[in-house]
């Protein structure tokens, strides 16, 4: 397993913070919805191994859900766990009438879960008896690490980058792996990787790269169909059946952010959780590739900027100061100059009572700024002003402000 999504289509907020916790620590990757409507559409955009899935929902109810699921060809296969506080013998028939894979009844053992969890997943596995292969099966997926490290891993097998591809073939995947949907026109590839050789050289090349890199694939994760995953149609090269951390992350931080916008604090908090845990540093594809995976990288660093700035707050408001100044630390390796990054980190430690945290905090930003060559007055200028700032009674607003 390598870290496989798990979506729990949930509304009570204790149960999301236990399953989370429980799951997490089990390896998953979790995504949390909050009612049948969300669950649904998180499904048809990212599909998830498993739904864990509650009854009692606001609006559409779980056997809905599970209904709506059971009805759609592709979402049938996706094997639905049923949590919930019904623990009478006629809803537990009827939510396996209607498609449950298992059923387990509130308050529960969340080690008892994670092995039921991890029960349905071999059972989910295709299985072959030597004489009859599961062509039917779906291929598993790609999964694609790209931030802190870069590797391509199906099933236990694992290719990392700068080991296993040349320059070109790295800057093929980077660019792949930054574009809308995992697509790229086969002739931008060829403009970006040949731009002084004729149509006809620069397509040669280009049918000679992919072969390279599908042989790669092939050797590196066998056994692996690399030709279900990276496809040709009408001149556009296409990347399927795969799943990227960066895009993971953007999904969930946005997803956050959105949350906070509407006040609904819990909810962000269990979003922008499952977006840090899968920041293991910046997004390295851009070492290897074009314009386009340069501003990826670039648009992933502001929004974990944002997001910190969103989630610390968050966190300030339920007094876990040490959790946000992590948080904070964490995002100014990105821009040491943010103003609004400094202003929370000094409020922080203002927060804890620590005097001298917060007198290092302006002076570490001091030693940044005559740097950069700030002018003195300047620099003497923008640290008077973070002192006379009052400690905020609601973090969220004080980010808000001017």
């Amino acid at each position: 397993m390598d870290s496989e999504k798990i979506l729990v289509i949930e509304d009570d907020p204790s149960v999301c913070e236990l399953l989370f916790s429980c799951l997490s620590k089990a390896g998953f990757l979790i995504e949390i919805s909050h009612n049948g409507e969300d669950g649904l559409r998180s499904i048809e955009e990212i599909p998830p191994r498993l739904v864990i899935l509650d009854l009692n929902l606001p609006g559409m109810n779980g056997l809905d859900v599970c209904r709506a699921m059971r009805r759609d060809p592709w979402m049938s296969k996706i094997p639905v766990l049923m949590l919930t506080g019904k623990a009478e013998e006629d809803d537990i028939v009827t939510g396996l009438e209607i498609g449950a894979d298992d059923y387990m009844v509130k308050p529960f053992s969340p080690k008892l879960l994670v092995a039921r969890v991890k029960a349905l997943l071999r059972r989910d596995e295709p299985v072959s008896d030597g004489f009859h292969q599961p062509d039917q099966a779906a291929p598993k997926l790609l999964q694609i690490k790209s931030l802190g490290y870069c590797s391509l891993c199906c099933g236990d097998k694992t290719i990392p980058w700068g080991v296993a591809f040349s320059s070109h073939q790295r800057q093929l995947l980077a660019m792949l792996i930054s574009s809308p949907d995992g697509r790229i026109a086969q002739q931008e590839v060829q403009l970006e990787l040949w731009p002084n050789s004729s149509t006809s050289k620069a397509r040669s090349s280009f049918d000679s790269l992919l072969l390279r890199v599908r042989k790669t694939l092939d050797e590196g994760l066998a056994p692996f169909d690399s030709k279900q995953y990276l496809v040709v149609r009408r001149g556009i090269l296409c990347l399927e059946n795969y799943r990227v951390d960066a895009l993971d992350f953007k999904r969930l931080a946005r997803k956050g952010l959105q949350e906070a916008s509407f006040r609904k604090l819990w909810q962000a908090e269990l979003s922008f959780s499952s977006a840090f845990s899968l920041w293991q540093g910046p997004f390295l594809p851009a070492d290897f590739g074009s314009e386009k995976t340069i501003f990826m990288q670039d648009e992933l660093e502001q929004l974990l900027i944002e997001a910190s700035k969103v989630f610390a707050c968050i966190l300030a408001e339920g007094q876990r100061f040490q959790e946000a100044t992590k948080i904070l630390r964490l995002a100014q390796r990105y821009n040491p100059s943010d103003d609004a990054l400094v202003r929370l980190l000094y409020q922080l430690a203002t927060a804890m009572g620590l005097p001298s945290a917060a007198r290092r905090v302006l002076d570490n930003y001091r030693t940044y700024l005559v740097h950069e060559n700030y002018p003195k007055i300047e620099i003497d200028e923008i640290l008077t002003e973070i002192p006379q700032s009052p400690q905020p009674t609601n973090w969220l607003e004080s980010l808000e402000s001017p």
